[in-house]
């Protein structure tokens, strides 16, 4: 293609390294990254869109020139090896503003186990990677595991775990859908693997009397802080809420009507606080906390312990024995129950606990506690 040519094609912006094709009507950042040039698509026609993505887009080639510099030495990447990308997909991770730290985390572990399950992998040429291939691999990882057995377990686990494996393959697909997107690879083999359907996690909760059984024996278990982590047990199981959601209530979150918690988002960086309507019973836990503790100011949290599990773990061994217990997650499930066997619908439900998908999580979780709830009232029917 001629030098008059290229310029035709290509039109400059007034927005530094974007660039539009004029014959597509597509926007591309392009960007200087060890000594070459990156062309990458932002997928739009549109200027005021490919202005807002070619930033974070040259965040994440920039990322990856730093991570392939100190992997391998400046301008010596193989853009054919599954290295490559495996680096670029890390540089997505470490550039995505809307991962909390947590998920960061365990999405770059979860780089790690594919590596170390799979050690040929980034030596491969992604060109050759084939379907029939990553699902020999995916069927051998699911049945071996990563072979780790943790110091004085008890029990050793045979092969990997349904949720760890569906990460696995969740990032083996994130790094060749680069490959793809760059045009090195034809298709994505790993979309060939099967995702596991992880199993329907029976529900062993409690009764409202012996929750309060619970509670009481937690508060008088004698430890300093007993009565708080008695506290922190009614809170989670009143309002629904998550630890982290509930260690960073204050009393500032309670509306001036008192009829109104503000739960803080807390789930991801751009995850959103919610509004939940105080009922009977979490009023009347938030008036006796008052009342015993005295005035404290707005920034107070209510929550003065960070974690009950321990206390709560001794307090359901002696109600139900050793073969028993409940965790702070637990005490969530506990309150979409007996929301649902109030009456409340899984919609309104799946607001209180701040789902972002419509009601579907809450009925896979709770439907069937529905159906038993609405048999149960159909009994009750007479005429």
């Amino acid at each position: 293609m001629s030098e008059k040519v290229k310029k035709v094609l290509w039109e400059r912006t007034r927005v530094t390294n974007l660039v539009r094709n004029s014959a597509s009507g597509n926007y591309y950042a392009r960007v200087k990254v060890n000594g070459k040039l990156k062309w990458r698509t932002l997928k739009t026609k549109v200027f005021t869109t490919a202005e807002l993505r070619v930033v974070d887009t040259q965040k994440v080639l920039r990322t990856q020139g730093r991570l392939l510099r100190g992997k391998g030495g400046e301008g010596t990447e193989d853009e054919t090896k599954v290295a490559h990308y495996i680096a670029c997909y890390e540089a997505q991770l470490e550039s995505n503003s809307r991962l909390a730290k947590s998920s960061l985390n365990r999405a770059k572990d979860t780089v790690k186990t594919l590596v170390k399950t799979w050690p040929e992998l980034p030596g491969k040429d992604v060109r050759k990677l084939t379907a029939a291939e990553c699902v020999a691999q995916s069927r051998r990882v699911l049945k071996d595991g990563t072979g780790f057995i943790a110091p004085n377990v008890k029990t050793v686990r045979v092969g990997m775990s349904v949720s760890n494996f569906n990460k696995w393959v969740d990032a083996l697909r994130g790094i060749l859908k680069i490959a793809v997107e760059t045009g090195m690879a034809e298709e994505n083999c790993a979309l060939a693997i099967s995702r596991m359907s992880p199993p329907q996690k029976v529900l062993n909760l409690p009764s409202v009397a012996e929750f309060d059984v619970i509670v009481q024996k937690m508060a008088t278990s004698g430890s300093k802080w007993s009565v708080d982590a008695g506290d922190l047990a009614r809170l989670l199981a009143y309002t629904g809420a998550r630890l982290r959601e509930a260690t960073k209530l204050r009393w500032s979150h309670l509306d001036q009507k008192e009829t109104i918690l503000t739960l803080p988002g807390t789930k991801t960086v751009k995850s959103v606080n919610r509004p939940l309507p105080l009922s009977p019973k979490l009023s009347e836990f938030l008036n006796e906390l008052r009342e015993r503790r005295g005035k404290e100011s707005a920034s107070a949290p209510i929550a003065r312990v960070g974690s009950c599990l321990e206390t709560l773990k001794r307090a359901c061994h002696k109600v139900r024995g050793k073969d028993w217990s409940m965790t702070h997650h637990d005490l969530r499930h506990f309150f979409a129950t007996r929301c649902i066997e109030s009456g409340v619908d899984i919609m309104t439900l799946s607001n209180w606990l701040g789902h972002a998908d419509g009601g579907k999580l809450a009925m896979q979780t709770y439907g069937h506690l529905r159906q038993e709830h609405s048999l149960a009232q159909a009994a009750k029917v007479v005429f």
